[in-house]
């Protein structure tokens, strides 16, 4: 079984990515909407996608111990996702940059891999048919079945799926620049962490720091998040453990699978 897992930042595009992959390639199963990486696949399908965000932060020694494992990894700019909201949760923030760097830092490691494809989500909102051929080139086992363009005319997205998509439409840039609307909360979390600044020239999205200028009279608001500015270290480390540990459960069993005449 060849396995494509889908990760990034909430609110990178992973859905949309998800519903694109299934609907205009060819594939044998796929998950509904979100499923971890360490959760077995029923059946023996050839082809299998599946998506979950924040699997982001344990790919890297999954995709050295497994061949049969590839990943798409979506990075999109951190001011869109620090102001994206839920459609289910009008008035809050889905996350803060503190996770948003998180998945960063993992997707800059992941860079590295050949199984690995980093796709900017604004580079798939301008160009879609243009991301679709770096995948197929990328990932040369998958057949397709239509263009990612013509999407919407198609697809068929679970509940969730639609819910966290806010329905079926066309592909568009036009939210690409909406988080020129939520400038308090941008300028609050800027404070925070001054490298994003950094971080947006070296994405290519500034070419230098004169974005800021538009912080001029507005005060910086936090605005309802779900996530805390800080992680709690206990809750962090219990994390480290559960993923040591069934990253170490995966290794072994995909290490007895390819051992198998």
């Amino acid at each position: 079984m060849k396995r494509i897992h889908i990760t990034g930042c909430p609110r990178s595009g992973t859905t949309l990515m998800m519903e694109l992959m299934r609907t205009c390639f060819k594939c044998d199963a796929y998950c509904e909407h979100e499923v971890s990486i360490f959760e077995p696949v029923s059946g023996s399908p050839d082809i299998y996608f599946s998506k979950q965000p924040s699997d982001v932060k344990r790919m890297e020694p999954l995709l050295s111990a497994d061949r049969n494992l590839y990943s798409i990894t979506m990075i999109r700019d951190p001011r869109s996702v620090i102001t994206s909201q839920h459609k289910n949760l009008p008035g809050t923030y889905f996350c803060n940059f503190r996770i948003w760097n998180d998945c960063y830092q993992a997707a800059k490691q992941l860079k590295k891999h050949p199984r690995n494809i980093a796709i900017q989500y604004e580079d798939l909102v301008q160009n879609p048919d243009g991301v679709q051929i770096r995948i197929e080139q990328a990932f040369s086992f998958l057949k397709k079945t239509g263009r990612f363009s013509d999407y919407h005319q198609i697809a068929k997205p679970s509940k969730d799926a639609n819910a966290a998509l806010g329905g079926v439409r066309q592909i568009s840039d036009e939210r690409i620049r909406s988080w020129q609307n939520h400038l308090p909360r941008i300028k609050h979390e800027w404070k925070l962490h001054r490298e994003l600044e950094g971080i947006l020239i070296d994405e290519g999205y500034e070419s230098d720091h004169t974005w800021t200028t538009q912080f001029e009279g507005v005060e910086p608001k936090k605005g309802t998040c779900r996530y805390p500015d800080k992680q709690n270290p206990l809750k962090k480390l219990e994390y480290t453990i559960r993923t040591r540990r069934k990253t170490a459960k995966y290794i072994k069993k995909t290490d007895s699978r390819l051992l198998t005449p």
